[in-house]
């Protein structure tokens, strides 16, 4: 009976010995479980029990922290600068997008000027036009001695809108200016011109050979018309046409009478008569 005493007290000793062996290893496991819970989360027991109470398997676990383990190592290497990085883009991103509201607000300004300076051009265009189109007509049948003329918008947007000039020269048909003669293309012109100084005159105009292509009695009226608008501005004309001389109240031509010398003759019309009178006493 000692014996078999003896053999239970050892065997007990044998199980005791074999539970601390594997209490150390738990004990082992335990550590290095401890080591790498702090080392790759930087957790300890008690906080990470406290944040991450799971009710799942420990192989659905393991799968998701090898799931995330994969997708952190698909991003690569972790860019221990990107803190100051991100700083010094954020700072030039708040910058550029300042530039870019004041540069908006400065396109948002410019247009409305455009705006603005658009209607005042169309409001200017338009009461010019008008003008300009009524005493078009009436100087028109004033250098032909009748006829009829009109300007027409080629469309109804004033500021992109061309204008045709359609005449009627006494007994012919109404008919665009570009299948007139020369010298019905130069009077239309010339009557425009005039009906653009009866809008708004000019101190001081130069007119150079504008009558070359018009026949005798068109100068005549040309030059007669020249007279009245000389009224309010100054003409200075270029000519070789008697007509349109007889007119002027001055004239000035430059001779050579001798080879390679220039010289100025002027005379006075408006004195010419007074002239005359003396040297015939």
């Amino acid at each position: 009976k000692l014996k078999e005493t003896h053999r239970d007290i050892l065997s007990i000793e044998n199980s005791y010995q074999d539970i601390k062996a594997e209490q150390s290893k738990l004990d082992v496991l335990i550590s290095h479980s401890m080591d790498h819970l702090n080392d790759d989360y930087h957790l300890t027991f008690e906080a990470a029990k406290d944040l991450y109470e799971q009710d799942e398997p420990i192989d659905t676990l393991r799968q998701k922290v090898k799931l995330t383990k994969m997708s952190i190592e698909e991003l690569g290497p972790v860019n221990l600068n990107a803190i100051e990085q991100f700083e010094e883009v954020y700072e030039r991103f708040t910058f550029l997008d300042e530039q870019r509201t004041d540069l908006r607000e400065a396109k948002a300004t410019l247009e409305q000027i455009i705006r603005e300076m658009d209607q005042a051009v169309m409001d200017r265009f338009k009461t010019t036009f008008h003008a300009v189109q009524g005493h078009f007509s009436e100087v028109f049948k004033s250098l032909f001695g009748g006829g009829q003329a009109e300007l027409k918008l080629t469309d109804d947007d004033y500021l992109t809108a061309g204008v045709e000039i359609i005449v009627q020269p006494p007994g012919k048909k109404l008919q665009h200016l570009s299948l007139l003669s020369g010298g019905e293309r130069a009077l239309s012109a010339i009557a425009l011109l005039f009906a653009l100084l009866k809008v708004r005159s000019a101190p001081f105009v130069i007119l150079d050979e504008v009558e070359a292509a018009l026949d005798e009695a068109n100068v005549i009226r040309y030059a007669n018309y020249l007279r009245q608008l000389s009224e309010k501005t100054q003409f200075i004309v270029i000519t070789h046409r008697k007509g349109t001389m007889e007119a002027a109240d001055r004239l000035y031509g430059i001779t050579m009478q001798e080879s390679g010398v220039s010289k100025l003759v002027s005379v006075n019309l408006n004195t010419i008569d007074e002239v005359l009178k003396e040297e015939e006493k």
